[in-house]
């Protein structure tokens, strides 16, 4: 593979979904026959176990209640294993080049999985797609593929809101803001009122310092963030400036939640209680409210924030979360008849029943409306947004990507040295483009 395809895969990947996010309900014809591996028997005679890894350990029941699942349909249990994120990244890679590999393993595309790729330490998937594509909206194989290959299916495909509580709205009697000046006034009347704005936090996870600074800069330039994910702009040009001195003044007057809270446990009481505004994340972040006891319409709801020039209205970010397959693992063909079980109605309704989400066509609107108010509420709201982005955490270099999350964790707590810390991710990113044939 040429090093410039990886590139095409991301400019790619947000185009293809502008066209294939209507998931739900799909009339496709054939989308409601159930794979050949959900047709085996009820009580299978034995059951085979294979691995899953994955990095969410507020997730482990509901793997636990798919494994359970798979073993009475198929006779094939994934056996799940939860790291936290930062020891997720290094084990899976070390795993996937022994016997030890994983049979299925949640990961990010882009550039993460083109990194394995290259290592050659991806199972190819085309079997499993010929038999189960059916079930999923045109254009998310594509998505999901490297030259023509497909090395995953969907976990979960999602758009970047920001949760809100619904509590302090109703209790002020608020509108929610429709330019970015009334949100930055909201903000300093919730400080006034001992209210944090905005609950971006280190907690206990590195990976979301970047939250903040990507949802400011697209909000400045979408074009110029894409090009900057791609090597065509600089940290150090004048919209990275100005998005890093809007992050260094709303750090400076307060708006954030304390940084020690975090957003399984921490954020979502607060929302709850209207100790807490708001709450930027991917819609996957409803499913951990509803575990948490909020209940969506009621406790909170979603909205996007208003562009900050011309230049950033229209736009989202998109985030497209794969399960991959260990091609070193010696269970990979029972992970295979997994994945067809996986792409199937049983499957699709526990994904719903515990997290909410919503992968392929198996799930109706009449289901999202009734069982999760607030995701068919943004379903309908992203039809205006038609600028639709990959996240940064996937966009751009794993390495530019990872020494950047460090340098904006600094950021939170040294909101002063944001030149300093801009200069240093530009540095990184001098030293990095050139190895994917960049001229930076």
């Amino acid at each position: 593979m040429k090093k410039k395809s990886v590139f095409v895969l991301i400019l790619t990947i947000s185009m293809l979904l502008i066209f294939s996010f209507a998931f739900a309900g799909s009339e496709k014809k054939g989308s409601s026959e159930q794979p050949k591996a959900e047709k085996a028997a009820s009580q299978p005679a034995q059951v085979k176990e294979i691995k899953l890894y994955h990095d969410n350990p507020e997730w482990q029941d509901f793997w636990e209640a798919m494994g359970e699942a798979s073993a009475k349909d198929i006779g094939v249990k994934a056996v799940p294993t939860a790291f936290e994120t930062q020891v997720y990244k290094s084990r899976v890679k070390v795993d996937l080049t022994t016997s030890r590999a994983p049979s299925v393993f949640k990961w990010w595309f882009g550039y993460r999985a083109y990194e394995l790729f290259k290592a050659g330490l991806l199972a190819d998937l085309s079997d499993v797609w010929a038999e189960v594509g059916k079930n999923y909206p045109p254009g998310i194989k594509e998505a999901l593929s490297i030259d023509g290959v497909p090395y995953a299916l969907p976990f979960n495909v999602g758009y970047w809101v920001w949760f809100y509580s619904k509590a302090v709205y109703e209790k002020y009697n608020m509108q929610l803001p429709k330019t970015w000046d009334e949100f930055m006034q909201q903000l300093a009347f919730f400080k006034s009122k001992g209210i944090y704005g905005i609950g971006n936090t280190i907690g206990k996870s590195r990976w979301t310092s970047f939250i903040v600074f990507q949802e400011i800069l697209y909000r400045i330039d979408a074009d110029f963030y894409v090009r900057l994910m791609n090597g065509k702009a600089h940290y150090t040009d004048p919209e990275v400036v100005q998005a890093m001195k809007i992050w260094k003044d709303m750090l400076d007057k307060g708006y954030f939640a304390p940084m020690d809270a975090t957003y399984v446990e921490d954020l979502p009481r607060m929302l709850k209680e209207g100790k807490l505004a708001f709450a930027p994340f991917g819609d996957w972040y409803g499913g951990i409210l509803q575990q948490q006891g909020l209940v969506p319409e009621k406790d909170y709801s979603v909205f996007i924030p208003p562009p900050i020039t011309p230049k950033g209205k229209d736009s989202i970010i998109l985030e497209i979360s794969p399960l991959c397959a260990g091609r070193n693992s010696p269970d990979l063909e029972a992970a295979k008849e997994w994945y067809k079980w996986y792409a199937g109605k049983h499957a699709a309704q526990i994904l719903w029943d515990k997290l909410k989400f919503v992968n392929n066509v198996h799930i109706t609107p009449d289901q999202i409306k009734k069982g999760d108010p607030t995701l068919a509420y943004e379903m309908d709201l992203i039809k205006n947004y038609p600028n639709k982005m990959i996240r940064f955490w996937e966009a751009t270099p794993v390495e530019i990507v990872e020494y950047a999350v460090d340098t904006f964790n600094t950021m939170l707590v040294h909101p002063d040295q944001y030149m300093d810390l801009i200069k240093g991710i530009e540095q990184k990113a001098k030293e990095v483009w050139p190895k994917y044939n960049v001229n930076y």
